[in-house]
């Protein structure tokens, strides 16, 4: 089995670049970092925006269960 994600199908690799915008979600709204929603939704396929909602609720759960560094912004 090769590790190479570039090998994987269009449809999986859009899947997987979800993922990894809404896991950056939640770790922005857990530290209380400024983001914007709209600008993560307007990068996601529109056939895909249902399954961001989705992963962005599973990695808020996710977090509850998780510790949390202190975090200080740079000036």
């Amino acid at each position: 089995m090769s590790h190479n994600l570039a090998d994987l199908p269009k449809e999986d690799r859009e899947k997987i670049d979800v993922d990894l915008h809404a896991s950056g979600v939640a770790y922005k709204e857990r530290y209380g970092m400024p983001f914007s929603m709209r600008e993560i939704e307007n990068l996601i396929p529109t056939h895909l925006r249902d399954y961001l909602t989705e992963r962005v609720a599973f990695y808020r759960e996710r977090s509850k269960t998780l510790g949390k560094l202190p975090y200080e912004p740079k000036e």
